[in-house]
């Protein structure tokens, strides 16, 4: 089945492209509000806000593709991210990636979702906390001078709650 914005959705729509002079400037709100009811942009997500902006569907799928934010496919339930700048890289970011990479059953240099859909790793450009690298966000969360124990220990708390 096609995704569909609701009528409520479209409401909130008009209300979106009616702060714009040019309906192609409410795009980034549309993917988020389709990914907020999603979990991900998927291809339908992408003609359809193609449809309801007037403009290509290559037009979204590139908008989508240069923002680290939109999921280009399905998360795990919970959604670690990885940042992967100089300082975090230089203070521990790659052993905490390869530990992941490990744990999570990816292969090295992979980022994606262990077997059983609970956790997706991504590695992401700057979590802009240089000061406290590195840092690992955890949906949504930072933790800031992570260690593999420490990680391990936020990663067991998750699991036990699922």
């Amino acid at each position: 089945m096609p995704f569909r914005f609701t009528e409520n959705e479209l409401r909130e729509i008009d209300q979106i492209l009616n702060r714009y002079p040019d309906r192609r400037s409410g795009m980034l709100p549309l993917l988020h509000l389709a990914q907020e009811r999603e979990g991900w942009i998927s291809p339908g997500v992408v003609e359809e806000v193609a449809r309801v902006l007037e403009v290509s569907s290559l037009h979204v799928s590139d908008v989508v593709s240069f923002y680290t934010m939109f999921h280009r496919r399905p998360l795990g339930r919970h959604l670690v991210s990885v940042c992967r700048t100089l300082s975090c890289h230089v203070l521990g970011g790659e052993e905490i990636l390869r530990h992941l990479q490990s744990r999570l059953r990816l292969g090295d240099r992979e980022t994606g979702t262990d077997p059983e859909g609970l956790f997706t790793l991504e590695t992401v450009e700057c979590l802009g906390d240089c000061g406290a690298a590195p840092v690992v966000m955890i949906d949504g969360t930072y933790h800031e001078n992570m260690t593999v124990k420490r990680l391990e220990q936020e990663l067991s708390k998750l699991e036990t709650e699922s």
